[in-house]
């Protein structure tokens, strides 16, 4: 079925719940490209600096190789190596191409020092691609990527077979996009109130203590929030949006909110408060976007879900909830086998 490059590239998002983004990945082919089955695929992050390319193709390629030592894993018989990328700013798509270049090289190295042949090397980027290993087949400006206007034959069999297309990161990030005009001002107000406010507070409240008032204070218009949600479809106003988002920074706070037991309604509430993140104030979306996330998950949206949760990552590199849940679904946990620890961790702490 995948004869050619456009073949390789028309089949790439039928890979992934989520299409890669700034993303190498890694496809073990059978010998030929018309019979037998896909090896394992492989993806991680685009390294952002020329310095680590070797140091990166290295890693990838020795991980890859050791995943295969695990009985029933048969190393494939080729390779083929995408890069999604994203133009740096003021960069033109033919320019992030070449810039990436020496790492499709470093990758290509990598995987021949094991024995395993890399028989193509493409560079996506939008709607176009080019192919490093055979770039006199692309026109200088690439190729349109295939299957984006209209299914080709790769698609049509896919789906046949009962492949489902990634999902589009940008589509799926909407749900949770910032609130704009009007709302986006009223959310902003009311979260500078609830920052004076605690600021307050913590002058003349010593920490512990404080801690203490607002996880209980918090925890109480959790519970009744999702009870309004759950009974009448009441989301709060502006003043305990505020409140909540600001309540849920605390890390006790946020762990009673993960093992809430209405996943429908904290779903809609999650939702809610992370839309009213907005500036000056985005340093607060990360463990909301957790909690939204992790609600995903729990309904079956596992889409969603991943993008929510590289969204708080991006916005907070260091938010080890975030990351702990997006590598536990990247690496294939089950739903149950999360939430088991969260139960016995809400256990332990009472709740």
């Amino acid at each position: 079925m995948l004869r050619t490059s456009a073949d390789l590239v028309e089949f790439l998002p039928f890979l992934f719940d989520v299409e890669p983004v700034d993303s190498l990945v890694v496809v073990g082919l059978p010998t030929h490209r018309a019979a037998g089955r896909l090896g394992l695929v492989a993806r991680v992050d685009l390294p952002t600096s020329r310095e680590d390319f070797d140091d990166a193709a290295r890693g990838i390629a020795d991980d890859y190789v050791r995943a295969h030592t695990q009985p029933g894993t048969v190393l494939p018989g080729q390779m083929v190596l995408y890069l999604c990328a994203t133009p740096a700013t003021g960069e033109q798509p033919q320019q992030t191409m070449r810039r990436l270049k020496p790492l499709a090289d470093a990758y290509r190295a990598a995987f021949t020092r094991h024995g395993l042949p890399v028989l193509d090397s493409l560079c996506i980027i939008g709607d176009r691609y080019w192919s490093y290993a055979r770039p006199e087949s692309i026109p200088k400006e690439g190729a349109e990527v295939p299957g984006q206007r209209t299914p080709g034959s790769v698609s049509v069999a896919a789906v046949v077979n009962g492949a489902v297309r990634a999902a589009d990161p940008a589509e799926v990030a909407r749900a949770f996009t910032s609130v704009t005009g009007r709302a986006a001002r009223r959310a902003a107000n009311a979260l500078g109130r609830a920052v004076a406010a605690l600021n307050n507070r913590a002058a003349r409240t010593p920490f512990p203590v404080l801690a203490a008032e607002l996880h209980q204070e918090t925890r109480a218009l959790i519970e009744a929030t999702l009870t309004r949600i759950a009974e009448a479809g009441e989301l709060p106003g502006a003043r305990d949006t505020a409140r909540l988002i600001a309540g849920i920074q605390d890390r006790r706070t946020r762990d009673f909110a993960l093992a809430c037991d209405d996943h429908r309604a904290a779903h809609r509430l999650w939702q809610h408060l992370a839309r009213h993140c907005v500036a000056p104030h985005e340093d607060f979306a990360p463990p909301l976007l957790t909690l939204y996330g992790w609600t995903s998950w729990l309904q079956g949206d596992i889409p969603l879900a991943k993008v929510a949760f590289k969204a708080a990552i991006s916005t907070n590199p260091e938010y080890k909830m975030a990351s702990y849940l997006g590598a536990a679904l990247a690496q294939g946990w089950s739903v149950e086998e999360a939430a088991a620890i969260f139960r016995e961790a809400a256990a332990e702490m009472g709740y």
